[in-house]
């Protein structure tokens, strides 16, 4: 099995061995210089930075010898899930599409899209099914998509870095990876393939090397430095959302009491009078 960058020295290195142009390097640069500010203090529940997951990404799509494009869009590939634009809010919108375009372009921009759209779905969506069955009709990013969700799901696998997710995110995890690497096979990529059931095999043997202390989370975390805070209008809008939250269950309860109080009311005045008797 390949051994693959964690940093972004090695990350360079590795694509220059690899012939990729200085104009190539650029564009990896920038699209890791946008990583470094969207994802900081974020950590997988290893305790592997954020930054070396996707550095290992792009490091897999790389020795693939796959167009720059998709070697920036690995650096960003779960940026609309995990990215920090200042609001507070996950998911995909037209303001952090327009950032990531200015910065990486058009093209890079519609692969990550293209990979939250898929990361959503089930293995058996209409893209995987296509590309099990009639690859060749596969739309090119779709085609980019999949090979950069194949590449995230390897390099969750390696080091047995997925086994810290919790049981079913690491089952749900190798399930997906034995589709992805019958897909690669059939995209003509047999060592891609090859390297996700090696990868699989050791996970399923596995134990953890270190107990994590507390409770495990099942997804990637945020660790904010103490000199730094939150806008006030984000923070205002969270304090909302969660206050939100917790009082429904009370405000569900308070309501649930009114029904029945309704309920029993409407039933008395239902029920037939008795006759009156001398």
């Amino acid at each position: 099995m390949h051994s693959y960058a964690q940093t972004n020295i090695q990350l360079f290195n590795q694509l220059r061995r690899e012939g990729y142009s200085n104009t190539d390097l650029n564009l990896v640069r920038d699209g890791y210089e946008l990583a470094m500010v969207l994802f900081t203090g974020r950590f997988q529940p290893s305790g592997k930075s954020f930054i070396a997951h996707v550095v290992g990404t792009a490091s897999i799509l790389a020795s693939l010898r796959l167009p720059p494009q998709l070697v920036a869009a690995g650096l960003i590939h779960n940026v609309y899930e995990n990215g920090d634009f200042g609001t507070g809010r996950s998911g995909i919108s037209l303001g952090k599409r327009d950032e990531i375009r200015k910065t990486l372009g058009p093209e890079v921009e519609e692969y990550v899209a293209r990979f939250a759209a898929l990361f959503s779905t089930s293995p058996t969506a209409p893209t995987a099914h296509l590309a099990r069955n009639n690859p060749d009709k596969l739309a090119s990013v779709d085609r980019a998509a999949l090979l950069i969700l194949f590449a995230e799901g390897l390099e969750h696998l390696l080091d047995c870095d997925i086994l810290y997710y919790g049981e079913t995110v690491t089952r749900s995890c190798i399930d997906h990876s034995k589709i992805a690497a019958e897909i690669a096979e059939k995209l003509g990529l047999s060592a891609l393939g090859a390297e996700l059931r090696e990868a699989i095999r050791e996970v399923e043997s596995a134990e953890l090397a270190v107990e994590p202390s507390g409770q495990r989370a099942p997804h990637s975390f945020v660790i904010a430095p103490k000199s730094c805070c939150k806008r006030f209008s984000v923070a205002a809008w969270q304090t909302m959302i969660y206050g939100a939250h917790k009082l429904h269950p009370e405000i569900r309860k308070v309501l649930r009491s009114l029904y029945v109080k309704c309920a029993k009311l409407l039933k008395s005045f239902s029920q037939p009078t008795q006759p009156l008797t001398r």
